[in-house]
């Protein structure tokens, strides 16, 4: 009896140990945060207040070039356009799993881009799960040579700010890679007008998911802000994909929606989620 007792001790603390160990390796699995890559204006995180479950590095200056002082910007200067960015970003996610972001500069002291700094970005991007973009760049050639293999969400090109409907932006132009997520914008309903597209969009038709333009009213909207919430919400879905390197589509495909917006009298199937 005694040794029956002995033995069911045994078995109790053998059982409780392998509890443990398989609750301490199951946490691990997928304790390694979910890195992120923001390529933008600029960025004064000191205006930001992320949850505790996200970490904001400093942002690395790829041009070289930028001595801006945040004291001296205000919130509706472009310069942080990158900070609007990232404050929709923080708006809208919703996963307590651990967030990595790391902010790049990718626009000169003179609001000009080089198609190095691109490329020095995309040097990197086996060190991310994802990168976030609300921007695009016209030298086109220059950036043949990059791969994209790092899933990105980047904002679909609009008209304004030297763009027009023939203008042609990379990564925008790599739609047709499998990592590369297009992101439209579109106009909520407002008094008696329904949804509707977003006019200033260029080539609708490669976008691969569509949001909100939020308000015309406010300095940060259209396909920046959409693309934003896109990044968010794709990580509140599927983060456990995002850090596995696979299954991103189908979990996305899994979590979409088709809604009608209303151009004039012709209705638009759009997907979003």
């Amino acid at each position: 009896m005694l040794l029956l007792k002995w033995h069911q001790k045994e078995i109790k603390t053998i059982f409780m140990g392998g509890l443990i160990s398989l609750l301490f390796f199951s946490h691990h699995a997928f304790a390694s945060p979910l890195k992120i890559a923001i390529l933008d204006t600029g960025f004064c995180l000191d205006k930001l207040s992320p949850s505790k479950n996200i970490t904001i590095h400093k942002s690395i200056d790829l041009t070289k070039s930028n001595n801006f002082k945040c004291s001296t910007l205000k919130r509706s200067d472009r310069r942080l356009h990158g900070n609007w960015v990232l404050t929709q970003f923080l708006k809208e996610i919703k996963n307590k799993a651990p967030i990595e972001i790391t902010p790049f500069i990718v626009f000169d002291k003179n609001a000009k881009q080089d198609s190095k700094s691109w490329i020095e970005a995309f040097k990197r991007q086996e060190e991310f799960n994802l990168f976030i973009i609300a921007a695009g760049i016209r030298e086109i050639k220059k950036l043949e040579s990059v791969i994209i293999k790092t899933p990105i969400f980047v904002a679909g090109a609009t008209i304004g700010r030297g763009i027009s409907y023939k203008t042609i932006l990379w990564p925008q132009n790599q739609f047709k890679n499998p990592f590369v997520y297009t992101i439209g914008s579109y106009s909520e309903p407002v008094d008696e007008l329904p949804a509707r597209p977003d006019y200033t969009l260029i080539n609708p038709s490669q976008m691969k998911f569509f949001f909100s333009a939020g308000s015309a009213k406010t300095s940060f909207n259209g396909s920046s802000l959409a693309t934003a919430t896109a990044a968010a919400r794709s990580v509140n879905h599927c983060y456990k994909s995002f850090i596995k390197k696979k299954g991103l589509e189908d979990c996305l495909k899994a979590n979409s929606k088709t809604i009608n917006i209303l151009n004039d009298t012709e209705k638009i199937k759009i997907t979003t989620f």
